[in-house]
Formats: C-alpha cells, sequence, structure tokens
C-alpha cells in the first residue's frame, strides 16, 4: 500500500479512488460506530475501541516509519488524520456519556440518564459522521495522490488541524455569550 513506486498510495485491491472512497467510509463509520455504540457497555467497549486504535495506528505507523516508508504513510495520513482521529475521539466521548448514564444516572432512573443523555451523545455521533465523510473524502481523492514533494500535503494537514482546533476553540462563543445563565435568568425564566 505504501510502496513509493505506487501510481496511488493507500490504495488496496481498488481500481479507482471511488471505490477506495467506499472503502474509507465503511471502515470509518465502523469504528465509529464500534467506538459510539460500545458505550452502552458502561463505558468499558467505548474506552477498549479508543485504546485498541491507538495501539493499532501507533503500531502500523511506527513499524512502516522504522523500515522506511515513513514519508509514504505520513504523507499519506496528514490531510485526513485532522477528521479521522478527532472524530473517532469524537465518537469515544459519546459513548463514554452513555457509559456515564448508564454507571451514574443521579437521581434519575438508568433508563432516564440514557435517554437524557443519548440526545448529546446522538448530535456528537452525527457531528463525527460528518467528520468521517470529510476524512473519507480527503483520504480517497488526496491523500494517495503521489506529487514531487510532500510539502503539500504536510501544509494542508497542518492547515486542517488548525482550522478543526480553532472550530472547536471558537464555535458558539457568540451564542453563547448572549444567552442568560439559568441563575442570572432567575425563576420566572421560560
Amino acid at each position: 500500500m505504501y510502496d513509493p513506486d505506487n501510481r496511488a498510495l493507500g490504495r488496496v485491491d481498488a481500481q479507482s479512488n471511488f471505490e477506495m472512497f467506499g472503502f474509507y467510509i465503511w471502515n470509518n463509520v465502523r469504528i465509529g460506530f464500534q467506538t459510539f455504540a460500545g458505550g452502552v457497555l458502561l463505558g468499558l467497549g467505548s474506552l477498549f475501541f479508543l485504546i485498541f486504535n491507538g495501539i493499532f495506528l501507533g503500531t502500523i505507523v511506527g513499524h512502516l516509519t522504522q523500515i522506511g516508508l515513513g514519508p509514504q504513510i505520513w504523507s499519506f495520513t496528514a490531510g485526513h488524520g485532522s477528521f479521522e482521529l478527532l472524530a473517532i475521539a469524537i465518537s469515544g466521548a459519546a459513548g463514554l456519556k452513555l457509559g456515564a448514564a448508564l454507571l451514574a444516572p443521579g437521581r434519575c432512573t438508568r433508563r432516564a440518564a440514557l435517554v437524557l443523555q443519548g440526545a448529546s451523545a446522538f448530535r456528537l455521533a452525527g457531528g463525527a459522521a460528518l467528520m468521517f465523510l470529510v476524512a473519507a473524502v480527503i483520504e480517497a481523492f488526496w491523500s494517495p495522490l503521489q506529487l514531487y514533494s510532500n510539502t503539500p500535503k504536510y501544509a494542508v494537514g497542518i492547515l486542517l488541524w488548525l482550522l478543526l482546533l480553532g472550530y472547536f476553540l471558537l464555535a458558539g462563543r457568540g451564542a453563547a455569550a448572549g444567552a442568560p445563565t439559568p441563575s442570572a435568568a432567575g425563576p420566572d425564566a421560560a
């Protein structure tokens, strides 16, 4: 997959980037769903898949780097890595919300806590699904390109990490600043 002589990096038994797009969608959805749904096992499934994916990806990248294929794997993952890795982490966080609702429901029944936490967990999972889609597009059509230099691929990767970091640090700040807090709104606020 990462042989420097390959016309397109990362291609596995596929004739086109469209076929790889389909594979990446399937793979990303599978990982995201496992990581999210594992939360219903008191969060243990989510933790397992987060740790497993971290060890698995680290092992593969470390091995390929050690045998001299570092430029190929790093340039391949640079562009889509931000979306895919953050989507996995968000899927895990959503799954852990489900697990926390079951482990510590507070004054609610476990069912009520799961329904309450499930609403925000599903929003997180939906956002992660969109990120997985973006990652699959980048992974299928940008990541496999063999350019004269890897610098553009690294630059795009850095740019995408910075854009996502900026989004997650700043998103919703304007709306939240104008909204009254429950304590400031008083008891008559609807």
